[in-house]
């Protein structure tokens, strides 16, 4: 199952540029029946779509990482190679 964050955030996208889900659909390069199945969180999009929808409605890739539970490639490195600021951003902001 896909990320009910991610899900919401492509569907909120799209309806406040007044676009529907066939002509997203069309634009991303996708069926509407997939893009209906990411939409409801039924379905993973694939990073090849996350790419494209990045680009189409003009925000960052991290944006759609980040609401599918993904931490950019380079924070995750900094994490790594840091162990003990996790803990401290644990301490600062909260388990969550």
């Amino acid at each position: 199952m896909a990320s009910k964050e991610l899900a919401e955030l492509l569907r909120e996208l799209r309806e406040s540029k007044g676009i529907s889900l066939r002509g997203a659909a069309r634009d991303l390069g996708v069926d509407a029946s997939y893009l209906s199945k990411v939409e409801r969180g039924d379905k993973k999009a694939s990073p090849s779509v996350l790419d494209r929808a990045a680009n189409y409605y003009e925000l960052p890739r991290e944006d759609f990482a980040m609401a599918s539970g993904a931490l950019p490639s380079d924070i995750v490195e900094i994490l790594r190679s840091h162990p003990d600021l996790v803990e401290q951003l644990r301490q600062t902001y909260g388990r969550g």
